[in-house]
């Protein structure tokens, strides 16, 4: 087993005979790595013999318990805990996953691995990890998909881990049923066609860019647009640098795409994605709140991304977190997604224990949009 950063894996290691996901490539890495200083990049790769089984992606980053106040608790004593025990926490947290695009769990396995194996090597890199592998306070592993994953859950569980919901992950799959937006409408349930085509007219006067160049776009307009969709998420760890958005577009295919929605010259609104060969994955987005909201800005992203999935024949879309109605009203469903946390002292682990067994998350009720 190796442990090296983002930048020496990528001149040292030419062995990516894995399953990539795009946001999981070296290249994506490497900026990523660069752009956000505060924050290390590790990628371990495990090896039997010369031939590469798998590699998990990490980041290791300061963290502060003032970060969780929205999930303080409610009760007397309870909440005088969290301000004795919780807020003063000061711990360099390290990650299992890309802590910025949802759905990453961080790891990319062989293809030739069947589950029984996959579940050995995720054993071996828990207990590797938990043992000091690369020094840390608290461990995050992010994304678990409770059924595809669930193999994965029950290994985190028997390391001493404790689950912790996550909010579920949207996805539009099926995609390639449709060839056009008409027939993607024609196959909605009435009222869902009514809400497509008012998007269709309310944000008919949008003027939409498409950058393959993120360094020719507006990011000086772009940054506080996203900030203002962080600003409002309950939980996050940390957010991109300024310099994450300089990004140039080279020969690979990794790198995330980019367009705008303006009205005259201002930019109120913006999305981010990947694609590989099956699926759009939303990435980053930003907008304007009070004026995004009069032209449906972001119901029209929503549309757009189903769009492009639809003309390159993708299988899926995956929205990601959050606005869990507005992506159902496309047609998404919640994928339920779950993280587990872990602390090197067993003190700490209760307390982590206790606090992942209160959070409870607020639920939207998903539509139908599909006749």
């Amino acid at each position: 087993m190796s442990v090296l950063s983002v930048q020496e894996f990528a001149s040292n290691h030419s062995d990516l005979g894995v399953d990539k996901l795009p946001f999981q490539e070296v290249d994506y890495l490497t900026h990523l790595a660069q752009s956000n200083p505060s924050m290390e990049h590790f990628i371990c790769a495990v090896y039997d013999g010369d031939t590469l089984l798998a590699r998990a992606y990490l980041q290791r980053m300061p963290f502060n318990g003032e970060r969780l106040d929205n999930f303080r608790p409610t009760r007397w004593l309870s909440s005088a805990l969290y301000d004795i025990l919780v807020r003063p926490i000061r711990w360099r947290v390290l990650s299992l996953g890309s802590i910025f695009t949802t759905g990453d769990n961080g790891l990319v396995f062989s293809k030739e691995l069947s589950q029984e194996a996959k579940a050995e090597v995720y054993g071996y890199l828990l207990s590797q990890f938990q043992n000091g592998l690369i020094p840390f306070d608290g461990l995050l592993i992010k994304d678990v998909y409770m059924e595809t994953d669930s193999w994965m859950v029950d290994c985190l569980k028997e390391r001493g881990f404790y689950m912790t919901p996550s909010e579920p992950d949207m996805i539009l799959a099926h995609v390639t049923r449709f060839s056009t937006m008409e027939e993607y409408s024609a196959a909605l349930r009435a009222k869902y066609r009514t809400k497509y085509n008012q998007v269709a007219e309310r944000s008919k006067d949008l003027q939409v860019s498409d950058y393959t160049n993120w360094c020719e776009a507006p990011t000086d307009a772009m940054y506080p647009l996203y900030v203002n969709i962080m600003s409002a998420v309950d939980f996050y760890i940390q957010l991109m640098s300024p310099a994450y958005f300089q990004i140039e577009r080279n020969s690979s295919s990794s790198l995330p795409k980019l367009r705008t929605y303006s009205v005259g010259d201002e930019v109120i609104g913006w999305i981010s994605w990947f694609e590989d060969d099956k699926r759009i994955h939303a990435h980053l987005i930003g907008l304007n709140h009070n004026k995004a909201g009069k032209y449906r800005a972001y119901h029209r992203i929503l549309y757009d991304l189903l769009e492009l999935g639809i003309e390159q024949k993708k299988d899926t879309v995956c929205y990601g977190r959050t606005s869990q109605q507005a992506k159902s009203n496309v047609g998404a469903q919640p994928n339920a997604m779950a993280s587990a946390v872990y602390h090197r002292r067993k003190s700490m682990r209760y307390l982590m224990k206790s606090f992942a067994q209160s959070v409870e998350l607020e639920t939207e009720n998903s539509r139908q949009a599909f006749r």
